[in-house]
């Protein structure tokens, strides 16, 4: 009898862990962005910043809570795959926005921000799904170097056409 339920747990957690990474993928391939504004002009990006700092943050206390048992792992693997869309969106946003070639260095420093965080984000999904104390380690450098990207944003005063 224990047996047979060991082996039901064993495939219960495979198959959950096929699911969710199937539903990481189809997120990853399928993320489409909330439209703010769809004008290119600088002005228009300086309202992803606050999503953008809202994201650092919730990453922050997600991997607190789930240090501190406050979160299990099921749902650190929730969150980081809803704020892996907002970061997502937010990248795409500001493509839409601001097609490269960058012309300011507060556009550059928000893009390379986002761009760390999306990677930072891929590492806590990798590390909690795979086991791997390292992924952790490269998510926190990640993360560390969105946060310092960010510090770099800077936008003019007035913004040239």
């Amino acid at each position: 009898m224990g047996s047979n339920s060991n082996h039901t747990a064993i495939r219960t957690r495979g198959q959950s862990f096929v699911l969710r990474a199937l539903v990481f993928a189809l997120l990853v391939g399928t993320a489409s962005p909330r439209r703010v504004d769809a004008s290119h002009d600088r002005a228009g990006i300086r309202d992803l910043i606050p999503e953008f700092n809202a994201i650092c943050t919730q990453l922050d206390q997600s991997r607190r809570a789930l240090a501190t048992g406050a979160l299990n792992e099921e749902e650190f693997v929730d969150r980081i795959l809803d704020l892996f869309v907002r970061t997502d969106s937010l990248g795409s946003i500001l493509s839409e926005r601001c097609p490269a070639p960058f012309r300011d260095l507060g556009t550059f420093a928000l893009d390379r921000s986002i761009r760390f965080l999306k990677s930072s984000l891929r590492e806590n999904y990798e590390g909690i799904v795979g086991r791997n104390g390292y992924r952790f380690v490269s998510a926190d450098v990640a993360l560390r170097a969105a946060e310092a990207w960010r510090n770099a944003i800077t936008f003019p005063e007035a913004v040239s056409p």
